[in-house]
């Protein structure tokens, strides 16, 4: 696993190809739709977004959330179009959480032991 600054994702939604990238030092998030720029932000200081967006003339609700998980969907009418943007990003926020739950726990544990 090598350090990737730019993390980025395609998926095909109605004949268009939807694409997800996300810059980890800047933290931009942009979805391009065959190509073209269709959202762009910086996500910076606000964990929770939701925007309504129009993809191949349909509409659907970008859902991005990122305070201790990573999580970033598109919805459509009938439920979800893409449950998961990033992928990746999305499974190493989930094996940090662990990581840092059972590094917790073990200074719990030491802690505990060291009382008795």
């Amino acid at each position: 696993m090598s350090f990737e600054r730019i993390q980025s994702q395609s998926h095909n939604i109605e004949n268009s190809v939807v694409e997800a990238r996300y810059d980890r030092f800047t933290t931009k998030f942009e979805l391009k739709e065959n190509g073209e720029t269709i959202y762009r932000s910086f996500l910076c200081f606000w964990p929770f977004r939701s925007k309504k967006l129009l993809i191949n003339g349909s509409p659907v609700t970008l859902k991005i959330f990122w305070l201790l998980l990573w999580q970033s969907k598109l919805e459509d009418n009938h439920g979800t179009a893409v449950k998961e943007l990033l992928y990746r990003r999305r499974k190493r926020s989930v094996g940090l959480l662990i990581y840092l739950g059972i590094i917790t726990s073990v200074k719990v544990g030491l802690v505990v032991l060291s009382q008795t």
